[in-house]
Parts: structure tokens; C-alpha cells; sequence
């Protein structure tokens, strides 16, 4: 029997239950055990050793990455990861969240506009990754605006070191209703909150050439003012429950060798995410 956990500073012990109760169901027979160990300050992977596999946040992924003595050049290069399997090598990094978009970029490729730019908001892991898929895919320039500019600064010399032909720049807060409609993608990585007043200037949408894409990387139920917009906009919407779902399925074909349904797959994440 298979045990693993996950690490993260916030709660989604629902999520990885629900998970584990699906693959069971489908005859991978798994434990789940919640983890009762540091995670914001986590470094210590040797206690990591009674799991087979291990789930990641995207906060905490990049430390634990740069721990290992073993990775994919790839998964250097992102420089982040959303958990491990274990291998007889030792723990092998992999990002679901990465392949997640990737797939997804693929399904709705004929329908993007590879000459209009990708506003990112957020500076983060989550960020991070989704410039690295939308690259790969075939993008190059990209737009980057977050609370913090010292945090998307770090974000934004660090892929341009290491994606060579990406164009990338910072985009104040109050800047952004002034840019032009030239943008084929928003990615927001930041929460949905009501405190939040950057989805505010996000959500007048100016900068989208239309239709475009919003892809939202946060999993609530209730769907924020910028989702709201979106959907009254006609833009296409790719939300968190979507991107999340897909990065599942693939954990477990990756950790369990299983083929789970995306769609059955989604509608039970979502009657978790009700719960």
C-alpha cells in the first residue's frame, strides 16, 4: 500500500481525502496521511522517507527542489516543483501544475492568438510556472503585475535569464487600464478575495483582445469579480477547478498508475470544494 501526503501552508486536507477515496475506489489501494510537520519552513526531507509520494504547494516546492540531488533539467529550469515521487534513485520532482496548463493550452490552441502578449498576475510559483507552459507553447512576450514590484522583479530577471527570446516586462497596478487591447491570455495567480483590489483593475478586461482567455488559478466555489466579468464579457474562462483537476489526474497516473475520467474526476473536486 502506497502512503503519501501533502505540504502546504494551507488547508486542503478535503481535496487529498477525496483523492485518496477515488483511487481506492478505482483498486490503488493508498493511504492518506495528513502532515503534522513544519511547512513554511520545511527543509528536512529526510522525514519524508515513510511516503511514497508527496504533494507540494507551490510555495514550498521551490525549497524542496533545491534540496534534491536529483532532478530533470526541465524542473531546474521552471525551478518549480508540486511534489515527488519515489523512485530507487530517490525522490524524483515533477509539476502536475505544468503539464496541467500544458494540456489545456494544447485543447485550445487553435483558438489563441500567439501575437498578442500574456498578462500574469502574481509573482509566485503558480506565476512562474505559467509563463514557462505558455513559452513552451509558443508565446513570447508577456505582461507581469502583482502587489509587490521587488517580488516581480526577482520573477521577472530570473525567466528572462532562463528563457532565452522571452520578452517580458512589469506592469504597475494603476498602470493596467491604460494598456492597450493587445493581450490574448490573462493567468491570474492571485487569491480571490474581497481584498484583493487587484482583481478589480483587473476585471474591466481592457487589455484582452476579444474574445481572449482568462485563466484563474483559485479553486472556490464562488467565482470572483473578476470571473463574474469575465463570463459577462464573452471571455473564455479556464477556471481553478478545471487547471487543479487535470494536475490530480495526472498525479495519479504518475504516483498510482491510474487513468482517472477528467470529467467524473472534476465533478467529484467540486462537490469536495462544496463540502
Amino acid at each position: 500500500m502506497k502512503k503519501w501526503t501533502s505540504i502546504s501552508p494551507t488547508n486542503e486536507e478535503l481535496r487529498w481525502q477525496s483523492l485518496s477515496k477515488v483511487l481506492n475506489d478505482r483498486g490503488a489501494v493508498n493511504q492518506y496521511v495528513e502532515w503534522k510537520g513544519p511547512t513554511k519552513d520545511f527543509e528536512d526531507i529526510s522525514t519524508l522517507d515513510e511516503f511514497d509520494h508527496v504533494r507540494l504547494s507551490s510555495s514550498i516546492g521551490p525549497q524542496v527542489l533545491k534540496r534534491l540531488k536529483v532532478q530533470s533539467s526541465w524542473a531546474t529550469l521552471i525551478g518549480v516543483i508540486d511534489g515527488m515521487v519515489k523512485t530507487e534513485h530517490g525522490w524524483w520532482p515533477l509539476c502536475a501544475l505544468y503539464e496541467s496548463f500544458g494540456q489545456i493550452l494544447i485543447r485550445v490552441g487553435q483558438e489563441l492568438d500567439m501575437r498578442g502578449s500574456v498578462l500574469v498576475a502574481g509573482a509566485g510559483g503558480i506565476a512562474r510556472t505559467t509563463i514557462s507552459a505558455f513559452f513552451k507553447a509558443g508565446f513570447k512576450d508577456f505582461l507581469v503585475t502583482n502587489f509587490k514590484e521587488d517580488e516581480a522583479d526577482r520573477l521577472i530577471k530570473d525567466v528572462r535569464s532562463k528563457l532565452f527570446g522571452l520578452r517580458i516586462q512589469w506592469v504597475p497596478m494603476e498602470k493596467i487600464v491604460l494598456l492597450p487591447g493587445d493581450s490574448t491570455a490573462l493567468v491570474n495567480c492571485t487569491p480571490s478575495i474581497e481584498e484583493n483590489e487587484l482583481l478589480r483593475e483587473l476585471s474591466y478586461l481592457n487589455f484582452l483582445k476579444r474574445p481572449g482567455f482568462l485563466f484563474d488559478s483559485n479553486r472556490y466555489p464562488k467565482s470572483s469579480i473578476l470571473v463574474q466579468e469575465a463570463y459577462d464579457s464573452g471571455v473564455n474562462v479556464i477556471d481553478g477547478i478545471e487547471i487543479a483537476s487535470r494536475a490530480d489526474v495526472l498525479w495519479a497516473k504518475w504516483a498510482f498508475g491510474v487513468d482517472l475520467a477528467l470529467d467524473d474526476y472534476r465533478k467529484v473536486f467540486q462537490e469536495t470544494l462544496k463540502a
